[in-house]
This record gives structure tokens, C-alpha cells and sequence, in this order.
């Protein structure tokens, strides 16, 4: 006979397990690129919570909306955001310290390497001080290599040269030692990309010398037009463990040609699932975020002109098929 007191017991066992909470048992990360608005509405703030133990915000803590001109900090949703993270147990991720996009129009007034890094220092230090102990990553610099594995001439590599991104990251070191720091990239996946190779043979080389770094961001945009070997990325994202390196799987969405069929839904439901599988099951990757949750806001559309339905939630905010497949992934 069950007791009164074991009832309530017995239904707490059989609630299922959230995405957050399976990936989590699995030593996985998962989370969203969120904008300010995400974490009022309820519906919306009720998806973050059950798939997020990292958030990133997808514009705010960029330069030209963070620090519009030289006298303004725009404090307020970075501030709201960490405050929802601190108060339900989600980690923040900082995205991103130095880019060639998104910059405050005063930047083009540098005009000397000397500016340049004073620049990037004050920058580095009034937003670490700041959260420091309550940001645990930072993509310290994003998005630094052309197609063909050059570097990119933004403009702090134009002011400073590629010694930049050691700067960078040997300050943001000194100012929060306890923040995970990192290198971000698209289309750096595959090993024997040039791109991916370039980006291993600095952070090797940076490793080398006693660089502070502790992972490379993989961002994973990609699109059922394309086709990709997954034993490329495994073995990518193994040779960054031989070298002591972390891999986060940082801006995933997968987008197809609209409208959608059921080939695009099937490769968008193959490419999602295969590098869920690698995030499990290589242990140095530690995260696994998507750019967004909801087609509704997605970023594609606008990009990528005649394609979208890139994420795991519809405009609807209803979990699609895909997001079910993965979460038979995380339950095996």
C-alpha cells in the first residue's frame, strides 16, 4: 500500500529529465545565445532555463552596443543577464572582446600601435574587473583567419600586427585568472581545412610558449547545402586534446533552403545528432551552445537570403523533431 508520503516521491522520479540536465550527466554544457529579451518573456525564459547550464548574449557585450562611444558603457542587459544566470545556476559566456565587426565607430580613430593597445587594454580590463568571478569564458578574439588560413587584416591586426591576439589574451589573463579564455572561428571544423589548420598551428604555437588559452570555439554555422565528415571534425577536435586544448561547439545552427523537404530535415537532423555524438564523446568538448532557439529570431534569414529554419525550435517556440532526436541522444 503506498503511503501519502511516498506518492509525491514517486511522481518527482518520473518527471523527465530536462536537455540541460541530460547533457549536464553526460559532462557536456549546453546553451544559447540569448538577446535581452529572451529572459522576461516566460515561454522564452522557460526554454533557456530547461536547455541552458551556459548562456552567451548573441549582441549586447559587442563593442558597438556595449560601448557606443568613448564615454558610454551600456551596463544594463549585460548586467540583467548575469543576474538571471547567478540566481539559476547558469554559467555566462563573454562574446566577444575583439572582432573586425560590430566596432564603435570611435575605434577608427586609432591611429598608432601604441593607441591601439592602450585601446585594447582598457577595454580588456573595465569589462573583466568588472564580472570578474561571475563570467566563466570570454572568446577573447573572434573570428581572426581569411578562407585560405591568412590572417585577417581587422583593424587591431592592421594597428598592432598578429601579435595582437597573445596581447590580448595574456591581459585578459591578468585581469580575471580564473576565466576560461578563448579563440573563436567559423568554418575551422575539419582538419585539413586550411582555416582549421591555421587556427590549430597558432594555438599550438601560443601553447608552446606559455600563451594563456584554454580552448578554441568550433561555431559550427552550417547548412544542408554542404556536405561535412564528422571524422574530420572528431579528429580535429582530438588532436586540440593532445595538446591540452578545449573545444566548445559555440554558435550551432544548421540552416537549408526554403522551403524545407524532407531530404533538408533529415541532413539538418543528421548534422545536429552527429556532433551532439562527437561533444559526448570526446571529453575536451566541453560545450555545445546554438545561436538562438527560435527561427522566429534567427539571424539566417537575414544572412543567408532563401534559408532559415536553422534551429531546434520553430517560430512557435514548439520543439521540432530534431530537437527530439537529440534528446534520444542524450538519454543512451
Amino acid at each position: 500500500m503506498m503511503t501519502a508520503l511516498a506518492a509525491p516521491l514517486l511522481f518527482a522520479s518520473c518527471k523527465k529529465k530536462t536537455f540541460r540536465e541530460l547533457a549536464m550527466a553526460k559532462g557536456l554544457k549546453t546553451g544559447i545565445a540569448v538577446t535581452s529579451g529572451d529572459l522576461y518573456g516566460e515561454k522564452e525564459k522557460q526554454i533557456v532555463l530547461e536547455n541552458s547550464s551556459m548562456i552567451v548574449s548573441e549582441n549586447s557585450m559587442k563593442w558597438a552596443n556595449l560601448r557606443p562611444n568613448e564615454k558610454f558603457w551600456n551596463w544594463s542587459d549585460i548586467d540583467n543577464m548575469v543576474k538571471f544566470a547567478q540566481e539559476n545556476a547558469i554559467e555566462v559566456k563573454w562574446h566577444t572582446l575583439f572582432w573586425h565587426q560590430q566596432n564603435s565607430p570611435f575605434l577608427g580613430k586609432l591611429k598608432t600601435k601604441e593607441d591601439a593597445l592602450e585601446a585594447m587594454d582598457t577595454h580588456v580590463k573595465t569589462i573583466m574587473e568588472r564580472y570578474k568571478g561571475k563570467i566563466s569564458e570570454y572568446d577573447v578574439v573572434n573570428e581572426m583567419f581569411n578562407e585560405d588560413g591568412s590572417m585577417r587584416e581587422s583593424l587591431w591586426y592592421n594597428l598592432i600586427g598578429p601579435e595582437y591576439i597573445e596581447h590580448a589574451l595574456r591581459v585578459a589573463h591578468e585581469a580575471d585568472p580564473g576565466a576560461k579564455l578563448y579563440l573563436n572561428e567559423y568554418n575551422n571544423e575539419e582538419q585539413g581545412n586550411a582555416k582549421a589548420d591555421a587556427m590549430f598551428n597558432l594555438v599550438k604555437d601560443l601553447k608552446s610558449r606559455g600563451v594563456p588559452l584554454d580552448g578554441v570555439g568550433m561555431q559550427l554555422h552550417l547548412s544542408t547545402e554542404y556536405s561535412y565528415n564528422f571524422d574530420k571534425i572528431r579528429s580535429n577536435v582530438k588532436r586540440y586534446a593532445d595538446i591540452g586544448v578545449d573545444v566548445s561547439f559555440s554558435e550551432v545552427d544548421v540552416r537549408m533552403p526554403l522551403p524545407s523537404t524532407e531530404a533538408s530535415l533529415a541532413k539538418q537532423m543528421n548534422i545536429y545528432t552527429s556532433l551532439l555524438k562527437i561533444a559526448i564523446e570526446e571529453p575536451n568538448v566541453k560545450s555545445f551552445i546554438t545561436w538562438g532557439f527560435t527561427d522566429k529570431h534567427s539571424w539566417v534569414p537575414g544572412t543567408f537570403p532563401g534559408t532559415g529554419d536553422a534551429l531546434l525550435y520553430t517560430k512557435n517556440m514548439e520543439p521540432k523533431l530534431v530537437y527530439e532526436e537529440m534528446l534520444k541522444v542524450l538519454r543512451k
